[in-house]
């Protein structure tokens, strides 16, 4: 019997059994380590991702405005208006899109792509080749929209911003993220819908579309961390937290708006959009008169 034993403690030593059986533990161990540590740093991931894809939405705008300055340098000061588009092209078929944007591709602008912000659940829909550019459907589909003040008051005289220049240029809206970022169509649209309309690719003063609609989708989204990025005439980026915004009545006068300049509260007293907080105005200075 004792030979048996000794057998066996010579086949599978002592210090063999502690062995594997420490190493069982410690792999248990390891596995609990590795999952506390991605408990801890996956939100400090998802953060870093979202504050990596702000910084290419802050990339594309400063793209697009140095285009919108070259496409100004080589049209006498004006910026990208919308034509009136005909319901019919020329020829008979369909008309072509007279979105701003069509205007900077591909002198200004060659990838379509760069309209397509990467926190934009629908900016795959840019992902086309610049001559589906000119189909109408695709003035809904860039994550970026120019100032509709600009180019729309006074039979679009603001387009000229040399001639009509802001007192506070580097302040003032020219391009900013746009919404909505869901679809909320119903009835039988919502089956063939790829993807929220956006106006034109327009950024209105006022809620929704229309300043003078109430309850209108509002084109206002959080789209980065609680709000969205602004690009200014003169090619700044500013981060605006807008979720605070869109719990906020929209009125026609704010305080630090108006003490800011801006004419929206000061000489037209619009419902409008107030981006005050982070030194942001639709515009500044008079209007023109001719």
């Amino acid at each position: 019997m004792s030979g048996v034993g000794q057998d066996r403690r010579q086949r599978f030593p002592s210090g063999l059994l502690r062995r594997r059986g420490s190493t069982l533990i410690e792999l248990l161990v390891v596995i609990a380590i590795v999952g506390l540590l991605i408990t801890i740093l996956l939100p400090s991931l998802k953060r870093s991702m979202k504050l990596a894809s702000a910084t290419v939405c802050q990339y594309g705008l400063r793209e697009i405005g140095h285009g919108i300055t070259m496409y100004r340098l080589e049209n006498d000061g004006w910026m990208p208006v919308v034509d009136p588009a005909p319901a019919v092209s020329a020829t008979g078929g369909p008309a072509d899109n007279a979105a701003w944007f069509v205007k900077l591709f591909p002198t200004y602008l060659q990838d379509p792509l760069i309209l397509a912000c990467p926190d934009d659940p629908y900016g795959h829909r840019m992902n086309i080749s610049r001559e589906k550019m000119r189909d109408p459907v695709v003035a809904d589909y860039p994550s970026y929209g120019i100032n509709s003040f600009m180019l729309t008051y006074g039979d679009g005289m603001l387009s000229n911003i040399d001639r009509h220049q802001p007192t506070r240029p580097m302040d003032t809206i020219l391009v900013a993220d746009l919404g909505p970022d869901e679809i909320r169509h119903t009835g039988p649209s919502a089956t063939s819908a790829n993807g929220p309309e956006r106006n034109g690719s327009l950024i209105m003063w006022g809620d929704g579309y229309d300043p003078f609609v109430r309850g209108a989708r509002p084109w206002v989204t959080t789209r980065h961390n609680q709000g969205i990025n602004m690009l200014t005439i003169t090619g700044g980026v500013r981060e605006v937290r807008t979720a605070d915004i869109l719990r906020s009545p929209i009125l026609r006068r704010y305080e630090n708006c108006a003490g800011g300049g801006c004419t929206l509260c000061t000489e037209l007293e619009w419902f409008h959009y107030s981006f005050a907080q982070q030194h942001l105005y639709w515009w500044t200075g008079p209007t023109p008169t001719e």
